[in-house]
């Protein structure tokens, strides 16, 4: 049996920049600012974890670590309110490409997966809901849970570990993403990796990062199935 873990942003879905968007929104909302935009800023997004983000982005506004941190639970709710506002109003999230294809038929081949992603929990849900996947994930690992994503994919496998009643070696576990840093989670735990270049990362990273298998979208169902169950 193999485990497969998908991150989400570029990788299942594009958001349309609503996480970024919603993000600097609420340290206006939190902190009384005006104009926070943490792309010109400079603010690396891609395969980072929610809670790395806000450190970079109050950083960037002179922030201080000591009212961040009593101030994070009201951050995180002006976020996931204006997230919900945001995804509800644009409407152009979308799933990529393969991507329905392809839980569909991890389903019907009776293979388990999940989620290992940067995005808090909920955050991660409103995305997926807004592209109609939300109910197609139960289980996973979130950036609610660390800020470590190599970390995140050990919790993850250890959460399907324990509902399913069985260990997984860790070659039976691939983590689908876009990223530099998801091919680096796969390696630092000993996951088989595949890549692929539906987010923002250039291809030539990626190739540099030796993934086990590096695919330009999700689309091409039965090979990728046939790698994810053969290849452990």
């Amino acid at each position: 049996m193999t485990l497969v873990l998908f991150d989400v942003d570029g990788t299942l879905i594009d958001a349309g920049g609503a996480g970024r968007w919603a993000l600097d929104r609420a340290f206006e909302d939190t902190f009384s600012l005006k104009g926070v935009d943490s792309r010109s800023a400079g603010v690396v997004f891609d395969g980072r974890t929610d809670p790395l983000i806000i450190e970079d982005i109050a950083a960037h506004l002179g922030v201080q670590p000591s009212d961040l941190a009593p101030a994070r639970g009201r951050l995180e709710g002006h976020y996931l309110e204006r997230l919900k506002g945001r995804l509800a109003g644009e409407k152009n999230a979308r799933a990529l490409p393969g991507v329905a294809d392809l839980l569909r038929e991890l389903r019907r081949s009776a293979v388990p997966y999940g989620l290992l992603t940067g995005n808090i929990e909920r955050g991660a849900m409103l995305k997926l809901a807004a592209c109609g996947l939300d109910t197609a994930f139960e289980w996973g690992a979130f950036g609610s849970d660390g800020a470590d994503r190599a970390g995140l994919g050990r919790l993850a496998r250890d959460r399907f570990e324990a509902r399913l009643g069985r260990n997984f070696e860790p070659r039976e576990v691939v983590v689908v993403g876009d990223s530099i840093l998801d091919v680096r989670a796969a390696r630092a735990n000993g996951y088989r990796a595949l890549a692929v270049e539906t987010g923002w990362t250039p291809r030539e990273q990626l190739v540099a990062e030796s993934p086990d298998r590096l695919a330009a979208d999700l689309s091409d169902i039965a090979s990728i199935t046939t790698w994810i169950v053969t290849a452990a």
